[in-house]
């Protein structure tokens, strides 16, 4: 194609005409295309469980001196009603240290239990709140006192066998101080 034609002030040839632009449809393209974009942000914010701002929530700290099993995220419950998530798990020697993000609705007294359970038999670890009689409550930020380990069953299985291992070598000892 030959472009002096199109540059040719005498014009030669007539320029190519430029087909009329749509507002309207363009516009709806747009309108559409940024409705998808914030419906999968809503998605994304949604299946993640993130929380935009923590103006519902407040920060308790429990030490423990085992956690084993425990993660980021599990539930803190009262009653089996779910009032806050494990925030975080750090190690303040020589306990391990769980940060509960509670419902600012639910306030704990400096008395109530927190103990580590098992839902099921082989199920997830959780934060179970047992209520105290206190009439005074742990501040923002403050640290609960009374705590439970989890019950580990590997350790109870172990103990039993071993008492029962122990029985076996002082009646052994017995029958031969005996004889």
């Amino acid at each position: 194609m030959d472009q002096s034609k199109f540059n040719n002030p005498q014009g030669a040839a007539t320029p190519l005409a430029v087909p009329k632009r749509s507002f309207s449809l363009e516009f709806f393209v747009g309108l559409f295309t940024a409705a998808g974009v914030a419906a999968a942000a809503y998605l994304a914010v949604g299946l993640a469980d993130l929380e935009l701002s923590s103006k519902d929530t407040y920060l308790v700290y429990a030490e423990f001196d085992n956690i084993s099993g425990l993660k980021y995220g599990a539930s803190v419950e009262i009653a089996g009603v779910p009032i806050g998530v494990v925030s975080d798990i750090s190690l303040k020697d020589p306990d391990a240290r769980v940060t509960l993000k509670l419902n600012r609705s639910i306030k704990l007294k400096d008395d109530d239990i927190a103990s580590i359970r098992t839902k099921g038999i082989i199920g997830d670890r959780y934060v179970k709140i047992s209520r105290g009689a206190s009439t005074d409550y742990i501040p923002e930020g403050g640290t609960m006192t009374e705590t439970e380990s989890v019950i580990d069953i590997e350790d109870v299985i172990g103990k039993v066998v071993h008492s029962l291992g122990g029985d076996k070598d002082e009646d052994a000892k017995d029958e031969e101080t005996k004889k």
